[in-house]
């Protein structure tokens, strides 16, 4: 059995070492410690994390796609 965690806030799969259980209102979820202390900072702190992890999270949504649909030309992601 692995010992990755699924982090809700990442949406990545993290060491089961480095995540803690929040409560949230769908109840308990795995969140990675470095998510948390991103929280803990400045609202620029906080943007500046949010639009890093917004790009990691296209990029591994493009790379997904480009391996289930090679050759395929994909639509540019905004938001």
């Amino acid at each position: 059995m692995t010992n990755k965690v699924y982090c809700y806030h990442c949406m990545t799969y993290h060491h089961r070492e480095t995540m803690r259980k929040m409560m949230t209102r769908s109840g308990v979820r795995w969140r990675c410690i470095r998510s948390i202390e991103a929280t803990r900072g400045s609202l620029e702190e906080r943007d500046a994390f949010g639009e890093q992890q917004s790009e990691l999270n296209r990029a591994q949504a493009r790379a997904y796609q480009e391996s289930v649909m090679p050759g395929r030309r994909l639509a540019t992601l905004s938001c």
